[in-house]
């Protein structure tokens, strides 16, 4: 990663997958938009959720992939009107 954060926690197949959390949140009036992270047994899972419904899914098998993708969401999502929480 470019980032300066350390590596991410990697698959663990015996004890299954593991919330790594949020990526980033934003909001749009009382809604907040989440871009939460998990261990997957192909390297990450990246989940886009809004209260308790989900929309959108996406395993990455990189942790490049991870950042790219959870940047490109969140550009998509303030073009659409979130905002920083």
């Amino acid at each position: 990663m470019t980032d300066n954060r350390t590596a991410l926690d990697r698959y663990d197949y015996y004890r299954g997958s593991k919330p790594l959390g949020d990526r980033w949140a934003l909001k749009r009036g009382a809604l907040t938009l989440r871009c939460a992270l998990a261990t997957h047994r192909l390297g990450w899972e990246l989940r886009l959720t809004s209260g308790a419904s989900f929309s959108r899914t996406q395993i990455c098998k990189t942790e490049a992939d991870v950042s790219t993708t959870a940047d490109a969401w969140r550009e998509e999502a303030l073009k659409q009107g979130w905002q920083e929480v």
